[in-house]
């Protein structure tokens, strides 16, 4: 009997901490979301301009602050989504990385195509990592 209690005691309190880390999960997912992203040029704040092209194209969908990066280092290059959704923080963050490429040398730089033209079970992972490499992770 005292083990069946304690058994359902412990089962509770799991159960109450694994619906708190949930939601805590859920908060801080959507609060990351929301925050600013924000990319440094090595370019002066005239040459980059207000807007530059692939931020341009995500339109009113977010919002951009361009302004001198500290210490006189180029050009800061700030921008977050009006209306936070996963999908929409990729894009910007594909964006931004092709903004700091664009301006820096010309040119929006692609990782080379694999060594293969066949696909296989073994290059997968490679293929994926090059398709979605640019959406997340550090800017």
């Amino acid at each position: 009997m005292r083990r069946a209690v304690f058994t359902m005691a412990v089962g509770g309190a799991v159960g109450v901490a694994a619906v708190a880390a949930v939601r805590r999960g859920r908060q801080a997912r959507a609060a990351a979301d929301d925050r600013w992203h924000s990319i440094t040029i090595n370019r002066e704040p005239e040459e980059v301009g207000p807007q530059p092209q692939p931020l341009h194209d995500l339109g009113e969908a977010i919002q951009v602050r361009v302004r001198p990066a500290p210490g006189g280092r180029g050009t800061e290059i700030a921008a977050r989504c009006v209306n936070p959704n996963p999908d929409g923080v990729r894009a910007l963050r594909r964006a931004l990385r092709e903004t700091r490429t664009l301006v820096e040398t010309g040119e929006v730089l692609l990782p080379d195509a694999p060594p293969t033209t066949r696909r296989t079970p073994l290059g997968a992972p490679l293929a994926y990592a090059t398709r979605h490499g640019r959406q997340e992770g550090r800017l």
